[in-house]
């Protein structure tokens, strides 16, 4: 049986209230099996207007699940193997709000988060509009302007990290926290990204290794995959100047107040980010 508007809008609420309050709530599919995909991102929609509401705007999208390795992680650690678990096959996707942009030279303060943890991910900063339902890599290469160095940092709102379904998560914007562009951009046109080497180094130490094939074999595709997604939801997609992160190269890592963490990509460009309270 479908979810109501009302419901839907009161889980939209508990997501919001934890990210603004800092503070865990409980898996919506205990209580709500049903959640399908299309409720999910009605309640992502929602869950925007809210915020836009309170004066702030979407200023891009990010993809999760874009990679074997964080597929592994999810499958492993992070899906609630006691809850209704939704298997992590193919992509979600988030919006990224302009207060969760870090400056190029601002800490990540753990005060206003729960449980953060970092990814590196390679970010498509788009030249042209692009939308449509048969949109390719390809399409993404031709439209975006630069591609940059960046982490992402998520933060789940639900108790110790643990999502009872994907759809769930969608509803929480894709556990969307905060996120930080680094030195370097190119024209994607110019490099073979699929190549192009990360090393994520977290206080010093050689952590995690992957490349721009991580990601569904090219960033771009995963990219690709957003744009059609987008279509769906009545027929919205991609402007000019939206930043979009493609999905983590490798598992997220844990952090903790003093941490460093470095993602060095080659040719691209690197990426640092220190952990403050």
């Amino acid at each position: 049986m479908a979810l109501s508007k009302k419901i839907i809008a009161q889980l939209v609420e508990l997501s919001l209230d934890g990210e603004y309050h800092h503070h865990s709530i409980d898996q919506f599919c205990k209580t709500y099996p049903e959640l399908t995909e299309a409720e999910a991102y009605e309640g992502q929609a929602l869950r925007v207007q809210r915020m836009e509401e309170m004066g702030h705007r979407v200023v891009g999208y990010k993809l999760g699940g874009t990679s074997l390795a964080k597929q592994k992680q999810m499958a492993s650690t992070i899906y609630d193997k006691g809850g209704l678990t939704v298997k992590p096959t193919g992509i979600t996707y988030g919006r990224l709000m302009d207060y969760m942009l870090l400056a190029p030279d601002e800490d990540l303060s753990l005060s206003q988060l729960l449980h953060p943890k970092v990814e590196p991910e390679m970010a498509f900063i788009m030249g042209q509009d692009l939308s449509g339902p048969y949109v390719t890599a390809p399409d993404v290469m031709n439209a975006a302007e630069w591609v940059a160095p960046a982490f992402e940092i998520i933060d789940s709102r639900f108790h110790n990290f643990k999502i009872g379904s994907r759809y769930d998560a969608v509803v929480d914007n894709t556990s969307s926290a905060r996120f930080k562009l680094g030195e370097g951009r190119k024209c994607p046109r110019e490099l073979n990204l699929a190549n192009v080497g990360m090393c994520l180094q977290v206080n010093g130490k050689n952590t995690g290794f992957g490349a721009g094939a991580s990601v569904m074999g090219h960033p771009a595709r995963a990219v690709a995959e957003l744009v059609r997604g987008l279509w769906k939801e009545g027929g919205k997609g991609l402007k000019k100047g939206d930043i979009i992160l493609s999905g983590a190269i490798t598992p997220s890592t844990p952090v903790q107040v003093g941490d460093a963490l470095r993602a060095d990509f080659g040719g691209l460009g690197y990426v640092e980010i220190q952990i403050k309270e």
